[in-house]
């Protein structure tokens, strides 16, 4: 039996041309107790430490959601492949004032746009003349002190196969730092 970092790795090998392929929807919970959910990019993977990456600004809803709440839910869906993972999580958040280093390095890897997004204000706030281009401050090196990286440590996953018929559902439990796995009916 495969484990689910195995098959993760696989789906994402298989769909790598796929720009969809790199986006998962991750649901929170909000200080009303109402379920939060949004896509995010998946900046890193590691089969190693059984953890996702992805990159957030402080000023958000789910950058407080996620300091309230840590555990989470992801949801992400290779359509190429048919597979779905549903995995449970535990944010763990670092910002230029915790972890530099991290937080330069995924600075760095974004594109002028991509720096860009973290220049235009607080997210979510009203924007003061909508049908001009959104005004950012010049382009910087400097990683801004509401950039952050989210890392979001799995301990379960609900991996289901679409394909085939049978179609495949397996269960994976993390406890006392050794995965279990069940194969379920789908």
């Amino acid at each position: 039996m495969l484990h689910w970092q195995t098959l993760l790795e696989s789906s994402l090998k298989q769909t790598r041309d796929e720009p969809e392929s790199r986006f998962f929807q991750l649901a929170t919970v909000n200080d009303k107790g109402m379920a939060q959910n949004r896509t995010v990019v998946c900046r890193d993977f590691s089969s190693e430490n059984d953890t996702l990456r992805f990159i957030s600004d402080t000023r958000s809803a789910k950058f407080a959601e996620l300091r309230h709440q840590p555990n989470a839910a992801i949801c992400w869906y290779f359509a190429l492949t048919r597979e779905q993972y549903r995995l449970t999580v535990a944010a763990a958040i670092d910002t230029p004032q915790t972890n530099i280093a991290l937080c330069e390095h995924y600075w760095q890897g974004l594109s002028r746009l991509g720096r860009q997004q973290f220049l235009w204000g607080r997210p979510a706030s009203i924007r003061p003349q909508p049908q001009q281009p959104l005004q950012t401050a010049t382009d910087s090196e400097v990683v801004p002190v509401h950039f952050c990286v989210v890392t979001l440590n799995v301990f379960a996953v609900d991996y289901l196969n679409l394909k085939g018929n049978p179609q495949q559902r397996q269960s994976f439990e993390k406890k006392h730092s050794q995965w279990h796995s069940t194969d379920l009916i789908p």
